[in-house]
C-alpha cells in the first residue's frame, strides 16, 4: 500500500510537470513567427497562469531576445499584480531594450486600472541613465502631470532630449 501511494504521489508530481511543460511550449509556439502579430483570443483561451509562463520566458537570458519582448507586449493581456511587479522591476533593472517594452507593456496594461502605479514608475524613470527610457517616460508623464514635467525639464542635462520630449 505504501508503495501505491509513493507511486501515485511520484506520477501526479510528473504529470503536473507535464503539463507545464506543455503549456509553456503552446506558449512559446503562439510567441514565435516571422510575422509575428498579437493574438489575443488565442492567449486568452491559455488560461490562469498564462503570466507566470509569459514571465518565465521574458526573464530567461537564454531565449532569443524577439521571443522575450513578445512576452512582454502579450503580458499587458494580463494586469495582474504578479505581471506588475515583473513589469516595473524590468522597466527598472533590465537592459535598454528590455526596460523600454516593459515600461511600454506597464503603460498598456495598467494606464487605467492603476494609473498612480504608473505614474510613480515613469517618474524614478525619469533619472534613468538611458536617454530614450527616459523621453519615453516624460512624455507619458507630460500627459498626466504638467507641474511634475516642467520639473524635470528644468532638470533634465541634455538639450536633445528636452526637445525630444517637447514633440
Amino acid at each position: 500500500m505504501r508503495y501505491f501511494l509513493i507511486t501515485c504521489i511520484i506520477f501526479c508530481n510528473l504529470s503536473v510537470i507535464a503539463v507545464a511543460d506543455q503549456n509553456k511550449e503552446q506558449v512559446l509556439k503562439l510567441l514565435e513567427g516571422r510575422h509575428w502579430k498579437l493574438d489575443i483570443r488565442a492567449f486568452n483561451k491559455l488560461g490562469d497562469n498564462t503570466d507566470l509562463i509569459l514571465i518565465e520566458i521574458a526573464k530567461n537570458d537564454l531565449l532569443m531576445n524577439v521571443l522575450r519582448f513578445r512576452a512582454l507586449e502579450v503580458l499587458s493581456l494580463f494586469p495582474t499584480d504578479r505581471t506588475a511587479d515583473f513589469l516595473e522591476y524590468t522597466a527598472e533593472k533590465a537592459f535598454t531594450p528590455m526596460a523600454r517594452r516593459g515600461f511600454q507593456a506597464m503603460k498598456r496594461s495598467f494606464a487605467k486600472t492603476k494609473p498612480e502605479r504608473v505614474k510613480l514608475l515613469a517618474t524614478k524613470l525619469l533619472k534613468h541613465k538611458n536617454a530614450n527610457i527616459r523621453i519615453s517616460a516624460a512624455k507619458y508623464i507630460r500627459s498626466k502631470d504638467q507641474t511634475l514635467f516642467r520639473n524635470y525639464i528644468k532638470t533634465e542635462k541634455e538639450n536633445w532630449v528636452k526637445k525630444e520630449v517637447q514633440k
